[in-house]
């Protein structure tokens, strides 16, 4: 716990150095930027006024780049913890429970500009599809598609196309989880805007070091009674 705490205020500090070396940074280069379009065009303040506002998007948008890339791999950990914790004390003994609380985490967790969750779903073939809301309008059309079976196949995440779900839609991507050798099942995930091809290794990441293993302990678990 102590060495947690250390590693928390290390990581905090350094990203208060981040940010206040990015805000200091962008503007410095905004003074220059600012003389450049005002030596260009001396007598108008359009082009100025349109160059900076275009400027300050620009470095709210790397902004908020930061600070998902910076904010993922650390909190991830710390996040997943209690699910990890409950297996561990036997909390959670069936995929079922484990189910409906990855599928609460990583909806509640990945909810960033760049990265952003809307709906999650687990399935296996002991349990069919799970969530910790009502999906069963996304288990009858995946049923009718085979996605079960055909995630099988997979060796990392797709993107499935798209899916019409309350009314809106989203992209539906397909997260298949190994564990060595073994497939588990998959993970759907429902996002109102594409997810890069950057970001999409943060999920395989998160399959990868948090997913697999537990589900395998949990399913081992079941298996005992």
């Amino acid at each position: 716990m102590i060495r947690r705490r250390s590693y928390n205020i290390i990581y905090n500090v350094q990203r208060i150095i981040l940010l206040v070396f990015y805000t200091t940074t962008a503007i410095a280069l905004s003074i220059p930027l600012a003389k450049l379009i005002s030596s260009l065009s001396p007598n108008n303040l359009f082009p100025l006024i349109a160059t900076l506002l275009l400027y300050m998007v620009l470095v709210v948008v790397i902004g908020s780049f930061i600070h998902v890339v910076s904010y993922i791999p650390f909190h991830l950990a710390t996040a997943f913890d209690p699910i990890k914790n409950d297996i561990a004390s036997g909390t959670i003994r069936e995929l079922d429970q484990l189910g409906i609380r990855v599928s609460r985490f990583t909806t509640e967790f990945f909810n960033f500009s760049f990265l952003d969750i809307a709906h999650t779903f687990f399935q296996t073939e002991e349990t069919g599809l799970i969530s910790h809301e009502d999906m069963t309008d996304v288990q009858l059309a995946l049923e009718e598609y085979g996605m079960l079976e055909k995630s099988k196949q997979l060796e990392e995440i797709i993107r499935a196309g798209k899916f019409s779900f309350q009314d809106t839609e989203y992209h539906l991507y397909i997260l298949p989880i190994w564990f060595g050798d073994q497939w588990l099942g998959y993970l759907g995930l429902l996002s109102g805007k594409r997810i890069s091809r950057f970001f999409q290794k943060f999920l395989m990441e998160y399959e990868n070091n948090f997913l697999d293993d537990q589900i395998m302990y949990v399913k081992q678990l079941s298996k005992k009674g």
